[in-house]
């Protein structure tokens, strides 16, 4: 395929489509040529950040996200983005033009639907201008069929179950749009969060959760993009660390105005190690830092596509334990209804992987803290049953992907 360039998407709407773009990235043939095409946005930025923490709109964009609401608002923003899309023809071919060469096909892969639903509508004119053939790949980023993902535009949809595959069509067909091809691929997780641990450290890994050793728990805390609950996060780590100063945590966070009094809260405490940049991209590859170089055997974090490591043997990288946090949004509720419905989020299931954490800190901190000291996360460790592995539960999502995209 060298004679093929990939093109992925990337605006500044969060961390989420940011992660799923890094971990294909990573799958990627070494000799693939690939770039990154950034639309910088502002106010998306803002939009995101302001309905993830704003209880109004919040529950807005829930009561948006459902039923007719949904169908309305999916009608008229995806008409929006079409007739808004115009601006992009320069940029994306200007970007293109850069590389000076001449390219037989070019896969746009976009982990992000307004980007979707843009550049689909210019796709012909960018072939047109550039002469040659433009392929439009999207990657659902969660298990939510919710009706934006459908980019009638698009060449093909990846989604990560059948479930969402058939509403995503049954949507399509009650509203007479083009019909698009819809693949079922696992998750796309980093791969090499899924390279097994080394015997020296899975003893690590197993001591963590031993209540009778004295190793540092290594407990991951990743900010999102929107700075949602940190003060839920800092109350949960002084309070974990005053029951036992085992306890050490990995905050990974972004450098912007509204988390400057959350890290500079933090950095005075010695059992809280920072990771913190400017950049979303280097926020994203500090994450993967943190867990290619120590044992993690907990992550606190959202429900967000974070979730989906629990498709990852707990005997790899990435294998740490999953605590969510409340969810926030339809696209988290479907996440962990995903989970449960494939038994990785169950309290008598033989491959648990995650935990649902109650409302509070005080609450979350003494589910935590049980379980740690009980020895249950030990027993689980031990006794762990992976999933039957299907084109839904495979933690070789990201090669799954390539496998059906390189061949388009």
């Amino acid at each position: 395929m060298l004679d093929t360039l990939i093109v992925f998407t990337y605006a500044h709407t969060g961390l989420g489509h940011l992660r799923v773009t890094d971990a294909l990235v990573e799958g990627l043939p070494s000799e693939q040529k690939y770039i990154i095409f950034e639309v910088p946005e502002s106010s998306s930025e803002f939009l995101h950040r302001f309905s993830s923490l704003h209880i109004v709109a919040r529950y807005f964009l829930e009561w948006l996200q459902r039923g007719l609401p949904e169908k309305i608002f999916t009608r008229v923003y995806r008409n929006y983005l079409k007739k808004h899309a115009g601006k992009l023809l320069m940029q994306f071919t200007s970007v293109i033009k850069a590389q000076n060469s001449q390219f037989e096909k070019i896969i746009i892969v976009s982990t992000h639907f307004t980007l979707a639903h843009q550049l689909g509508a210019i796709k012909k004119q960018i072939e047109v201008e550039l002469k040659t053939e433009v392929n439009l790949v999207v990657q659902v980023t969660d298990d939510s069929p919710q009706y934006l993902w459908y980019v009638d535009t698009a060449d093909t949809i990846v989604v990560p179950s059948h479930e969402t595959k058939t509403e995503l069509q049954k949507y399509a067909q009650n509203e007479r749009l083009t019909a698009v091809k819809i693949e079922v691929a696992s998750y796309p997780i980093v791969p090499s969060f899924s390279k097994p641990l080394n015997n020296e450290q899975i003893s690590d890994r197993q001591n963590q959760y031993d209540p009778t050793k004295d190793n540092k728990i290594n407990i991951a805390i990743p900010i999102s993009g929107a700075a949602v609950g940190t003060q839920f996060f800092l109350h949960l780590m002084e309070k974990l660390h005053s029951k036992s100063e085992r306890f050490v945590f990995y905050v990974v966070c972004r450098q912007a105005p509204f988390t400057e009094s959350f890290i500079k809260e933090i950095s005075k405490r010695s059992y809280i190690k920072l990771f913190v940049s400017e950049s979303y991209k280097e926020v994203v590859e500090l994450y993967d830092h943190v867990y290619l170089n120590q044992v993690i055997s907990a992550e606190v974090t959202k429900p967000s596509e974070q979730a989906f490591k629990a498709l990852i043997h707990n005997n790899s990288v990435g294998g740490a334990f999953l605590f969510f946090a409340q969810p926030v949004g339809r696209q988290e509720y479907d996440n962990l209804d995903f989970l449960k419905n494939h038994g990785f989020l169950s309290d008598t299931s033989r491959h648990q992987r995650a935990l649902l954490l109650p409302i509070g800190s005080d609450s979350s901190v003494k589910i935590i803290w049980e379980k740690f000291s009980s020895g249950v996360l030990l027993d689980v460790f031990n006794k762990f049953q992976p999933a039957e592995k299907s084109d839904e539960t495979s933690d070789m999502g990201v090669r799954d992907f390539w496998k059906l995209i390189l061949k388009i």
